[in-house]
């Protein structure tokens, strides 16, 4: 709890007299307070806490798909799980936060990831860029957030892939080459080929007589990161270190976001221990395969 925090605040007059629903309410986020009230939360949310709410605004929620929008007001309980995984117990204050770090939410056994990039000038919760930050008031904190969260699902980095049709052959790598006891830790940011990037490799490439164990580790370790980088934290021309060593560029242009030569096709998938973009292309480091037995390259 930081209700401390508040008191200092409050004697400062850095507080507003507000409560939390009435603070997200004043900023904007009408249909997050609205769905607040259908899940019966609004009086404990008013008359309780401390609490932390990151509060998505209504352009947030313009987002949300149709389908999902309507399925949230027609199922109380998924609704109920939604809006309590936007809430945290105590004042969370993002200067108070280092990088990569889980807290639990009032949505039992979920966590919200928070994310520092460039410094603190952007944060993220779950991927959600945080755009307004520490609006204290009577009884907590009010985040807004550009996009809703969903609570994370009970899949890793593997348990997704394998789950995933279109990354066969990747997981299928992962544990030819012994990867998948490492890849289950973390938190990572896998950068996923999808099964068409590995039908455009020359034929044999993954086939022991091109690479050795050695190769096929460093192939498939350059492909992530340590730490979790959802896409509203990357930079255009930001390098970033695999784990096999090489550094691997990021550009941003005209709304596609590339990591080298691949186009990452879907982004921000959260897993348990980090999180995936999927990618048309194999990447490939120069120093990956060597001598007369090494394919061609491709572009």
């Amino acid at each position: 709890m930081r209700a401390p925090c508040i008191i200092v605040c409050l004697l400062l007059g850095a507080v507003s007299a507000k409560t939390v629903i009435q603070q997200a309410h004043d900023l904007h986020a009408t249909t997050f307070t609205s769905l607040v009230a259908r899940a019966g939360l609004s009086h404990q949310l008013s008359s309780q806490g401390p609490f932390t709410v990151f509060a998505p605004t209504n352009a947030a929620f313009a987002k949300v798909p149709s389908d999902v929008m309507t399925k949230l007001s027609n199922d109380k309980d998924l609704l109920t799980k939604v809006i309590k995984y936007h809430v945290t117990a105590g004042v969370q204050l993002m200067a108070t936060f280092g990088n990569d770090i889980e807290i639990g939410s009032w949505a039992n056994g979920y966590k919200i990831r928070i994310n520092r990039y460039q410094n603190g000038q952007v944060m993220t919760a779950t991927g959600s860029t945080i755009s307004s930050r520490d609006n204290i008031v009577t009884n907590g904190v009010v985040h807004l957030l550009d996009e809703v969260m969903f609570p994370l699902p009970e899949k890793s980095v593997l348990q997704y892939c394998a789950s995933n049709q279109n990354l066969t052959q990747l997981t299928y790598s992962f544990v030819r080459a012994n990867l998948q006891y490492d890849i289950e830790g973390g938190p990572f940011t896998v950068f996923a080929p999808i099964e068409a990037a590995f039908d455009a490799l020359p034929t044999g490439f993954l086939n022991t007589e091109f690479l050795t164990l050695s190769a096929s580790r460093n192939l498939l370790q350059y492909h992530y990161v340590r730490g979790t980088y959802y896409s509203a934290g990357l930079r255009d021309g930001e390098t970033l270190s695999t784990v096999q060593g090489t550094d691997v560029v990021i550009h941003k242009n005209s709304g596609a976001v590339m990591v080298e030569k691949a186009r990452i096709l879907q982004a921000d998938i959260k897993v348990t221990n980090g999180v995936v973009h999927l990618i048309d292309k194999v990447l490939l480091a120069t120093d990956h395969v060597s001598g007369e037995s090494a394919p061609p390259s491709i572009g």
